[in-house]
């Protein structure tokens, strides 16, 4: 089968494997591959196959004289953020973005954002998150005793999530099969700004704190692949500030303690409990503990050193297993209220029938009459 070399070198570096990487994720020999790359574009058809699973994208990607339009997965968990190796999962998840944001762009919908989301600029100071983080607290309205008295995070991330989607940000759910991400920020020119939350092995208070982090990186205008728990230049960092502060200000820590009568230590299952009550990860309730004083950096790290670089027990799960779940629930979960709401315009216009929309994002045509009535 004969490429375009173009088309091809373009889409391998727009997902940042190394010939040797993909080659061998493929199944493919490195030989023929850098020979199809560097010098003819050709490859057998089950090859070519193999490397567009790989690298998440159609079959149809590497032929034309133009490089197709793909997001570039940029790592926000390196020291300076750029084009770097992701798992297959995580490809998946970007391809699932550039499908979505493509497909609403060309239909000229999803576009509008609220006013206030006008890029920020930024010295990336602790200070300057902080600040952020209280202007976007008030907008967002949750009183501090309405988060106290949830008692978990489900509430308080329906909340946040409706907040940023009234907005104009599309929140998707998906797993990625892998923990290596914990979120995406991503925007097609034309198409709608769109969040990934990755649910595999995530907790809701664990997703919480990412949502905020990735709302962050919308004020930002930051694009890119992240893990809260991996903060390894001043983007992360901010994020993180921001999320902490959003999420859990001084006041909020200062009344549950008085309340609920937490001691403050790093005791996990102290920790643990206190994190739970205020809907919010065991990471962040922790480094905001060191802030206010209650706690010492030192308390931090030996801490963290418990869990030798994983995510604490608890932020992996929420501890709920069996029972019967709502598939319509699901499937609002998955999607959010934003994309639902596009894709019933959609619909309603004719502009995607039930078999587009299923092949769009795999919302089965036995929701869509439910889901799209509501909205």
């Amino acid at each position: 089968m004969k490429l375009s070399k173009i088309a091809l070198q373009g889409v391998i570096s727009a997902r940042g494997l190394p010939l040797t990487t993909l080659a061998t994720r493929a199944g493919v020999a490195s030989t023929d591959l850098r020979r199809a790359v560097e010098i003819d574009g050709e490859l057998g058809d089950e090859d070519v196959a193999a490397i567009a699973a790989q690298l998440a994208v159609p079959v149809e990607a590497f032929f034309g004289d133009r490089i197709p339009p793909l997001l570039a997965a940029i790592d926000f968990r390196t020291a300076t953020p750029h084009i770097s190796r992701f798992k297959k999962g995580t490809l998946e998840a970007i391809a699932y973005v550039e499908r979505i944001s493509g497909a609403l762009a060309s239909l000229s919908l999803g576009s509008e954002l609220d006013p206030s989301l006008a890029l920020i600029n930024t010295h990336y100071t602790d200070e300057e998150a902080i600040e952020l983080a209280k202007k976007w607290r008030k907008r967002w309205g949750l009183s501090l005793e309405d988060q106290l008295d949830a008692a978990n995070a489900n509430t308080i991330y329906v909340s946040l999530r409706g907040f940023i989607e009234n907005l104009g940000v599309l929140v998707l759910h998906r797993s990625f099969g892998t923990d290596e991400a914990a979120g995406i920020y991503a925007h097609v020119p034309g198409g709608p700004h769109t969040i990934v939350i990755n649910t595999t092995s995530s907790s809701k208070a664990r997703k919480l704190f990412t949502l905020a982090h990735e709302f962050c990186h919308v004020l930002l205008r930051a694009e890119g692949t992240s893990n809260p728990s991996i903060l390894k230049n001043k983007v992360e960092r901010f994020c993180n500030k921001f999320a902490a502060y959003l999420l859990a200000p001084d006041r909020l820590i200062n009344d549950a303690i008085k309340r609920f009568k937490y001691p403050a230590s790093t005791a996990h299952d102290n920790i643990r409990r206190f994190a739970k009550r205020l809907g919010i990860s065991q990471e962040a309730l922790v480094r905001r503990l060191v802030e206010i004083g209650y706690v010492t950096s030192a308390d931090y790290t030996n801490w963290r050193s418990k869990f030798n670089g994983v995510v604490p027990p608890g932020d992996t799960t929420d501890g709920q297993s069996g029972g019967q779940s709502d598939p319509l629930q699901t499937k609002r979960t998955t999607y959010g209220t934003r994309f639902i709401s596009l894709l019933s315009q959609a619909r309603e216009r004719g502009l995607l029938d039930d078999l587009d929309i299923y092949r769009l994002c795999g919302l089965k045509r036995k929701y869509q009459d439910e889901l799209f009535e509501v909205v």
